[in-house]
């Protein structure tokens, strides 16, 4: 795409990834009772299951993620210890079945087998998971790469169906700017022994926008990684957020691509991959056509979470762990942050909640608005009016949606919202106009 460089500086201003709406930025302090009284509406539907494990032996520069820097074994130990007493305590009030779970990190491989042995068993005892239950896993392919496999083997028996090796990028230059050396051999050996596997799925995660990355390196990247074919493909933009994340400012400035570079990154690695066979899924996945992820965007069962994109296999989630978020009947529940207040929690018997907030009826009305925009590419205004008995364009008048049409990033007809293909690039900027909470001072990262 041609873009000018100055419209594209314009444009390139801090707005959510949304994840969520409203964003975590509007939690508040919950209590427990509150919780427990969500949790006790869930009743039989399906619910998702989303656990955090938050240790790393090494700190990426990149990393956005709530990590605790450890190499004593010990404090993984009381960790998982505190893990299953929640839960214990979670399943004493939740008798849902479970569609979906998901480990994530941190580095959730830095358990040891027996240690995925114990948490799955406690999870068999606790849940019950149906029969075509999606399990999935991150994976940093530096824990899995030196044992020949025996991990993978390990999670395959432990009934993961998909799994997620975070790759970021191929080349030793980046990956040296931002502490992750992990060889191009590493990634492509662990990413043949899960396909000899037969894993369901496989997805490998990149990253765009790290110093020193150019549009012919990641290209390169781009190239090697189509080679490879993995069902799914998550490119993630570099969330730059120093004032969130301290480690961050090691990566010098100077290092980083310009807006203009970056953008081109990014929209030459999705040619390229939608080129190469896959289907774009909202603005940062691709799928290949016969995976369920693309077969859930076509049939509209899209949902973008705290993980991502995903299949909205169940309209609940509970979060585990460290920091973990889940969304329960209507409302965000989130752990406590930090190590020690969330394990005092549990060795006091209580659920280590400690942030949340219940959606008004206004709230979920443009939770909706924005899950449709990101996940596709449309609002059905009927539709819209239905659900939520409103008059669509009279309850959004004050929606500045003249300055996106003006921009050529939104078209409107009678019926419905469309992004143009410009807008879907950069959807964060569309769905924005719906959010009652953003300000000019927003303590998010930027749209490029």
């Amino acid at each position: 795409m041609d873009i000018d460089p100055k419209w594209l500086s314009r444009m390139n201003r801090a707005v959510p990834r949304y994840t969520s709406y409203p964003t975590a930025l509007q939690f508040q302090a919950v209590d427990e009772s509150l919780y427990k009284t969500h949790l006790a509406q869930l009743g039989k539907l399906p619910i998702s299951l989303y656990i955090h494990l938050p240790f790393c032996r090494t700190m990426c520069l990149f990393c956005g993620c709530s990590t605790v820097l450890n190499r004593r074994p010990e404090r993984q130990t009381l960790y998982l210890d505190w893990l299953l007493h929640e839960i214990a305590l979670v399943s004493e009030i939740v008798q849902a079945p479970i569609s979906q779970l998901h480990l994530g990190g941190g580095t959730p491989t830095s358990l040891t087998i027996p240690e995925f042995d114990l948490l799955l068993s406690s999870l068999h005892r606790s849940f019950s998971f149906e029969p075509n239950a999606e399990l999935s896993i991150e994976i940093d392919p530096r824990t899995v790469y030196s044992d020949e496999g025996e991990k993978l083997k390990a999670l395959k028996r432990l009934g993961f169906n998909r799994v997620s090796f975070g790759v970021q990028d191929l080349d030793p230059k980046v990956q040296e700017a931002v502490k992750r050396r992990q060889s191009e051999e590493m990634s492509r050996k662990t990413f043949e022994m899960a396909r000899a596997l037969a894993f369901d799925g496989i997805n490998i995660d990149l990253i765009y926008g790290l110093p020193f990355q150019t549009l012919c390196t990641f290209t390169r990247t781009v190239d090697v990684i189509s080679t490879w074919q993995p069902d799914r493909i998550a490119l993630f933009s570099y969330a730059k957020v120093p004032w969130l994340k301290k480690h961050q400012n090691a990566i010098p400035e100077e290092a980083l691509p310009s807006t203009e570079e970056k953008f081109a990154i990014y929209t030459k690695a999705r040619q390229l991959f939608m080129e190469r066979g896959y289907t774009a899924i909202g603005m940062d996945h691709f799928a290949l056509d016969s995976d369920s992820l693309s077969l859930g965007y076509r049939s509209g069962k899209l949902y973008r979470n705290f993980q991502g994109y995903s299949l909205n296999l169940a309209e609940n989630m509970i979060g585990l762990g460290m920091s973990s978020i889940g969304f329960v009947e209507h409302a965000y529940f989130q752990n406590h942050r930090e190590l020690e207040a969330y394990g005092a929690s549990l060795e006091a018997r209580r659920l280590p909640i400690a942030r949340g907030l219940v959606l008004t009826p206004e709230d979920r009305l443009r939770r909706w608005v924005i899950q449709e925009l990101m996940c596709r590419f449309q609002v059905d205004k009927r539709q819209c009016e239905a659900l939520f008995s409103i008059h669509f364009d009279t309850h959004f008048q004050n929606s500045p949606l003249a300055p996106l049409k003006a921009d050529g990033l939104l078209e409107e007809t009678h019926d419905k919202l469309i992004p143009t293909p410009l807008g879907r690039l950069l959807i964060r900027l569309v769905a924005a106009a719906f959010d009652a909470y953003l300000t000019q001072a927003s303590a998010h990262s930027k749209l490029v």
